[in-house]
């Protein structure tokens, strides 16, 4: 099926009033790449993750996403450099962003970014969800200064509340139950920046100052920039 065919073009309208492959076919007219239009369909979801021993206790910072992933490799980025390979599109529909726990280099949990992750991290990292992103393609800001707190829970006008049974954390409470409310933690970008391929990108996130950091190598931010877009076609594309 490609991205030209009556299926696609009767897909589900996107935040944009479009659906994906009505936005793609637009882009690949505007810069002149009908071959897009000739590629395979696929979801889309590229992730980069940032030790938050990096960060700093003495003030505010910015840390990079996805500049530098090639000094970093599975299971801690899904991407070999900052740039997408020929044939490969994404509109980036929402991102999100998660925490991962890594101990004696196997990773232990991983949570998005707003549940609570019990009293050793829960109000250490709590000040993350004041930070704010730019995302840069090329050398353009698409969107700037974005917080990330609208993707979470109240601050979010596309959540969906409901209560999670989880196992305690607090000692001698017998598990199951502890009730949390927890809500969608995407965050919808409504502009839906495309993508292109060959074109470098990058994702500053302005962190504010953490009262305390993680050993190195045990906490990690993951961001991720999901959506739909386009993978190189087979010889006979379904």
């Amino acid at each position: 099926m490609l991205y030209d065919s009556p299926q696609m073009l009767a897909g589900g309208k996107s935040n944009t009033g479009l659906t994906a492959s009505e936005k793609l076919a637009i882009v690949a007219q505007r810069y002149k790449m009908p071959g897009l239009l000739a590629m395979q369909p696929s979801e889309q979801n590229i992730y980069d993750s940032i030790d938050i021993s990096t960060f700093s206790t003495s003030g505010a910072t910015t840390v990079q996403f996805f500049s530098n992933a090639n000094t970093r490799q599975f299971p801690f980025t899904n991407i070999q450099q900052n740039q997408l390979k020929a044939g490969n599109v994404i509109v980036v529909m929402y991102c999100q962003f998660a925490l991962i726990t890594v101990a004696s280099g196997v990773i232990t949990d991983i949570r998005c970014l707003e549940e609570n992750l019990g009293p050793t991290t829960g109000a250490t990292y709590k000040p993350l969800l004041a930070s704010q992103m730019t995302l840069v393609l090329g050398s353009s800001e698409v969107f700037k200064d974005l917080p990330i707190i609208a993707g979470y829970a109240g601050f979010n006008p596309n959540a969906t509340f409901g209560n999670k049974v989880a196992s305690s954390v607090v000692a001698g409470t017998p598990a199951n139950t502890t009730m949390v409310q927890y809500g969608s933690s995407n965050i919808d970008l409504a502009s839906e920046p495309v993508i292109l391929p060959q074109l470098e990108f990058k994702l500053n996130l302005l962190v504010p100052q953490l009262a305390t950091l993680p050993a190195s190598g045990t906490q990690y931010l993951r961001c991720t920039l999901g959506g739909f877009g386009t993978i190189p076609a087979m010889s006979a594309p379904m």
